[in-house]
């Protein structure tokens, strides 16, 4: 049991902790939250640990029945208020209390459950230690369910500093770079800002009412604030950070978001589902490299690929094979990467995802950064396509700006490639497409 995050918060009093569309509730509102919680589940299941299914977005009630079942030493598993996918994750957790949020309320049920999680002897968590169940994002197949110590987790944030900076919080309440995010943000006293909406229109809106000063985002949101309201980014004179992460960032849209808010700085970040959030720093703030300074984390680099061995890894997979687990600790992250100088690294993208041409092998983020400095271009995506001569040869689909003539477009971007790109590197057919698929996002990576 955490003791010392209600003493902080206790500390905190007054300052404001989370707003949303439901108002605005003080760091004592979540000390009330929880205790209530802790107060009325206890006089249901008394000191029997049970699973608990979260359902709801980010929200007061949200985060503090996540706090209160570490307390009680429960397992959570949070997710979004998708019907028939929330149905079908409650079965498969086996979840015997189902938790519905909304602001600062919420309403419990109980839950007939036709079984328990099944954990192997390896994958136990210690005695008197609560459990934070996560789903993938089923990108590559059928969503994971991963064990994670929510206790030792927890444990990670004390030694956060106090920090009065108001944050806005976009990733979901589901997934582990959201939740580090609010347990981030709330551990050091910031003011953590929930969006009712994450339209790019609708977010610099709340950064500017509520003056927002850090912007934890993914490189795909940026390019859509960038493509939404590039006019209206200038504004936004309280930003004074942006971290990105989840996936790699262009050299191209990184260029275009230093020329747009010369005065915020840009850092990358980086985490895994499976191994939790890295300490990261970027060397340099024009580039896409960054080096892991964080005592928690071992790093190697195998075949190009890079394995992390961390504090916070989760315990295993429930429901799939933990082949990407060696037997002393390391994970496999399917992440093709570059090494820098003075220990700094590039994550190029999945190994999945790499092109074979002919073998001669590439990434599609290295095409998609030359195709993005184009001007008219919007978006794009980069993929293999079958091919029976040299096995795959390089497509893109093209997002265009309105009104940019296609034809002269592609003649552009086709120059552009040849004066750039080695010739198996230049794509050999481009697609003009009204939205980018968001498949380009194979596996979530964390903020």
């Amino acid at each position: 049991m955490n003791f010392w995050l209600l003493e902080r918060f206790k500390k905190y009093n007054t300052k404001p902790a989370l707003v949303g569309h439901w108002g605005q509730f003080s760091y004592a509102d979540l000390v009330q939250l929880v205790e209530k919680i802790e107060s009325e589940f206890k006089g249901l299941t008394g000191s029997t640990t049970t699973t608990i299914g979260l359902v709801g977005d980010c929200c007061p009630a949200s985060v503090a029945w996540l706090i209160a079942s570490e307390r009680l030493q429960h397992w959570v598993v949070p997710m979004l208020d998708h019907a028939q996918e929330t149905a079908e994750k409650l079965n498969q957790i086996h979840a015997q209390w189902v938790v519905i949020t909304e602001g600062g309320t919420w309403k419990i049920y109980p839950r007939a459950s036709t079984g328990t999680l099944q954990v192997e002897s390896s994958q136990s968590l210690p005695a008197h230690h609560a459990g934070l169940v996560l789903f993938s994002s089923g990108t590559s197949g059928n969503p994971k369910v991963m064990l994670q110590d929510l206790s030792v987790l927890l444990n990670t944030y004390e030694s956060r500093h106090e920090n009065s900076l108001t944050l806005l919080s976009l990733l979901g309440f589901d997934h582990i770079g959201g939740i580090n995010t609010i347990l981030g943000g709330l551990a050091a006293g910031s003011q953590m800002v929930i969006p009712e909406s994450r339209a790019p229109e609708h977010v610099i809106t709340t950064i500017k009412k509520h003056q927002v000063a850090i912007l934890p985002a993914t490189p795909t949101f940026l390019n859509l604030l960038l493509m939404a309201a590039s006019h209206r980014l200038s504004d936004l004179t309280s930003l004074r950070l942006i971290t990105y992460g989840t996936e790699p960032m262009p050299e191209g849209l990184l260029a275009r978001l230093r020329q747009i808010l010369p005065a915020v700085r840009l850092i990358q970040t980086f985490g895994t589902s499976e191994t939790g959030i890295l300490k990261t720093e970027s060397p340099d703030a024009d580039s896409n490299f960054l080096r892991i300074n964080d005592p928690h984390v071992e790093w190697k680099i195998v075949d190009d690929e890079l394995w992390l061995r961390s504090r916070t890894q989760i315990r295993g997979y429930l429901n799939a094979s933990n082949e990407k687990f060696t037997a002393d600790g390391w994970f496999m992250t399917g992440d093709k990467v570059e090494r820098g100088p003075n220990d700094t690294i590039r994550i190029l993208g999945r190994t999945g995802e790499m092109i074979n041409v002919g073998g001669e092998k590439l990434m599609p983020t290295e095409v998609e950064s030359v195709i993005l400095s184009v001007p008219g271009v919007i978006d794009c995506r980069v993929f293999g396509e079958k091919n029976a001569m040299v096995g795959q040869t390089v497509a893109v689909d093209v997002m265009a700006a309105t009104g940019q003539n296609w034809e002269t477009l592609r003649a552009l971007i086709r120059q552009t490639c040849r004066q750039t790109l080695t010739a198996y590197k230049v794509p050999t057919r481009l697609n003009l497409v009204s939205a980018i698929s968001t498949n380009r996002l194979k596996k979530q990576r964390t903020n």
